[in-house]
C-alpha cells in the first residue's frame, strides 16, 4: 500500500470518544437522558471503529525495522491505545442493561475520562511517530 491507511482511520474513533466523554461529563450535571444516549452511541461507534484503526496500525508497525528508534515509540503508542480502547470498552459494558444502553454510573464516566487521558498521551506519541520519525511519511523510517 503506497499510503498508510492508519492515519485516515484514527480520526473517527478519536472524535467519537472525545465527544462521548464530554457528553458523559455533561450528563453528570444535567438530567437529560438524550445526553446519556448520545454518549453511549458514540462510545459504541468509537470502540468498534477503533478496531479497524488498530489493525491498520499493526500493519504499519510491521513495516518498522527492529533497529529503528521509532519502534520503541510505536510500541508505547500501541500499548497505550490498547489500554485506552480497553478503558472505553469497560465503560461501555458498565452502562449496558442487557442489550440496551443505560445511564452511566460514576465508574463508567471515570473510565471514559481515564480513556481520554490515555488517548491524548497515545495521540502525542502517534504525532511523534509521524513528525519526528517520519513513520508513514518518509521511506527512511524503516531503517
Amino acid at each position: 500500500m503506497k499510503h498508510p491507511i492508519h492515519p485516515m482511520l484514527v480520526h473517527f474513533p478519536i472524535a467519537t470518544w472525545v465527544i462521548s466523554t464530554l457528553c458523559d461529563i455533561a450528563g453528570l450535571f444535567t438530567p437529560n437522558e438524550l445526553v446519556n444516549q448520545v454518549a453511549g452511541v458514540l462510545l459504541v461507534t468509537g470502540t468498534v471503529t477503533a478496531l479497524f484503526a488498530m489493525v491498520a496500525g499493526l500493519m504499519e508497525l510491521a513495516k518498522i525495522e527492529q533497529q529503528s528508534p521509532a519502534l520503541k515509540v510505536a510500541n508505547q503508542h500501541m500499548l497505550l491505545m490498547m489500554t485506552g480502547w480497553s478503558l472505553y470498552a469497560v465503560s461501555l459494558f458498565l452502562r449496558l442493561e442487557g442489550t440496551q444502553l443505560g445511564q452511566p454510573g460514576l465508574a463508567a464516566v471515570a473510565l471514559s475520562v481515564a480513556g481520554l487521558i490515555v488517548l491524548c498521551i497515545a495521540g502525542w506519541l502517534g504525532g511523534r511517530l509521524v513528525y519526528e520519525y517520519g513513520v508513514g511519511v518518509r521511506s527512511d523510517h524503516l531503517s
